[in-house]
């Protein structure tokens, strides 16, 4: 019985052996390059930049006082806001076609991924190309008989478009797995049910289809939205640092035209502020659904 005994707790401590040496680096990588980085991005938010004071709000009076700042935090909400509703309206109705059955079906599926697929400094370089004074958009319009547009003037609301069609297209596709895998969930019964009650294509898809893909809804909503919050390269590639700012592109112009290290890592914490605050509703209504 002592043996027994023995050989257990000697296989509980080897099993716990194990489980450290697994355990051990993953929290080796988090504290190295999530939790470090972090707690110095905070510290060095409140650190005045001349004296070293700690804490200090030196650097939030400083960017608060700028106006590119203010356009970078509404910017960092609304392009987010337009884009995921884009990327909603698109995936939803892609979603609701590529559920029928049809020839073909397979490969427009394909297609429509294809620009998830392709990395984003490709589709960004693709843009400038066709957004360009003359690229294939104004090219386009010409050969219709219609001026071309500045599309990508710096700080005109046709920049800001622009922007969030951009960013809409490059992702619209992860919104429409999400609810073409909720559709292929929902009983073909349900609806033949209600087509033989005399129930409308546009009744069952009201009363029917979109209440049933709530889950999937909220769950697309809420991927997407924490998702759009962290917008960079985009805005930055497309119009420049000042053309449309958001918080994590003003925060790098700090960085890196100005050198100052404090004012990037309050906007950089701001922004972690405001993701925060967006996500806790998401994530409730995502529970409760």
């Amino acid at each position: 019985m002592d043996d027994g005994t023995r050989g257990a707790g000697e296989g509980a401590a080897v099993n716990r052996a194990r489980m450290w040496l697994l355990v051990a680096p993953l929290l080796a990588v988090l504290v190295l390059l999530l939790a470090y980085p972090m707690l110095y991005a905070v510290k060095l938010a409140f650190t005045e930049p001349l004296t070293g004071r700690f804490p200090s709000l030196a650097s939030y009076t400083q960017i608060t006082g700028d106006a590119l700042f203010w356009r970078a935090a509404r910017n960092n909400l609304l392009v987010p806001l337009a884009s995921v509703a884009v990327e909603l309206c698109i995936g939803l109705a892609l979603a609701l076609f590529l559920s029928l059955r049809f020839r073909g079906r397979a490969a427009l599926r394909l297609l429509v991924v294809v620009p998830f697929a392709l990395p984003e400094i490709v589709v960004l370089t693709m843009m400038r190309y066709v957004f360009a004074p003359r690229g294939y958009a104004n090219a386009a319009l010409v050969a219709l008989g219609l001026p071309g547009l500045d599309w990508l003037l710096p700080g005109s609301g046709l920049a800001w478009a622009t922007v969030v069609l951009v960013d809409a297209w490059h992702v619209f596709p992860v919104v429409f797995l999400i609810l073409l895998a909720a559709l292929a969930d929902i009983p073909d019964e349900i609806g033949e049910a209600a087509r033989l009650d005399g129930a409308s294509a546009w009744t069952r898809l009201w009363r029917i289809t979109l209440p049933l893909l709530r889950p999937a809804l909220l769950a697309a909503l809420l991927l997407r939205g924490v998702d759009a919050l962290r917008i960079f390269a985009t805005p930055l590639v497309l119009t420049g640092p000042e053309g449309v700012p958001v918080l994590s592109s003003y925060a790098y112009h700090q960085w890196s035209d100005y050198g100052n290290d404090a004012a990037a890592a309050a906007a950089a914490v701001a922004l972690a502020a405001i993701s925060v605050v967006v996500s806790v509703p998401l994530l409730r209504a995502r529970s409760e659904a």
